[in-house]
């Protein structure tokens, strides 16, 4: 009797012991599980982010490459028929370069240590930095040279016959085919395609047309309270006009 008393306690006492086995093991796993998922998620997010934006850049450095290749058929034209300056003046300057794209994204990439460990993948950071170090050269070397020197060239004919636009545009077309590949392989590296960029690029539109929405909201609010308050203060200057009367 008492071996089958202590049969079945120690019985119970596997199974309870089995069952809260069980049941940390099912705790601590499904919050591994929903963890690694969401940290797989923050990454693709933060890959998403980082590929729009070389992406976005590239859209732009291949409208300013095709400008300077514009300008310079321009300029063949002016510097072999200078009376022609003035009238095609407009023609010319709509076509200096001018940098447009935003650095917020290389900043938070550059400045925040986590988001590099989150992103796990040295070479995707790597190709990542060498993007956005040839987006920096390739502003000094090509936007920002070629506006200085175009500035007397829009004006003065010989000024635009000794412009070397060539030089500058054999350098956007080395910095544009470096920068692609670099995106090129960053697609690669994380299996991201055109299409998840699409996606992405749509959900951002979206998101920025609702902060633009609530932005005008906020500001005719803002102009309602103020002529509001305008017009209460010209009613005080009134009354205290009148009092000194």
């Amino acid at each position: 009797m008492k071996t089958e008393r202590k049969s079945s306690s120690w019985k119970s006492f596997l199974l309870t012991l089995a069952a809260t086995t069980f049941s940390i093991v099912l705790t601590f796993g499904t919050s591994a599980v929903i963890e690694h998922r969401k940290l797989n998620a923050e990454k693709r997010e933060m890959v998403l982010m980082i590929m729009y934006d070389m992406r976005e850049t590239l859209k732009e450095v291949e409208q300013i490459d095709a400008d300077l290749k514009d300008f310079f058929e321009v300029q063949v034209d002016l510097v072999a028929h200078p009376d022609k300056l003035d009238q095609r003046y407009v023609e010319l300057a709509t076509k200096v370069p001018v940098a447009q794209y935003t650095t917020t994204t290389e900043t938070i990439f550059r400045s925040n240590i986590e988001t590099i460990r989150t992103i796990g993948n040295i070479l995707f950071v790597e190709a990542v930095s060498s993007f956005y170090d040839s987006r920096g050269r390739y502003k000094t070397i090509v936007v920002d040279d070629f506006m200085s020197h175009s500035d007397q060239a829009l004006f003065d004919g010989n000024a635009l016959g000794n412009l070397n636009t060539p030089n500058f545009i054999f350098y956007s077309e080395a910095f544009l085919r470096s920068m692609t590949v670099d995106f090129e392989n960053c697609k690669k590296l994380m299996k991201v395609t055109d299409e998840d960029l699409e996606v992405f690029s749509r959900q951002k539109e979206k998101l920025m047309e609702a902060t633009r929405s609530k932005i005008a909201e906020d500001v005719q609010e803002t102009s309602s309270d103020r002529n509001v308050r305008s017009t209460r203060l010209q009613q005080a200057r009134e009354e205290g006009k009148k009092q000194l009367k």
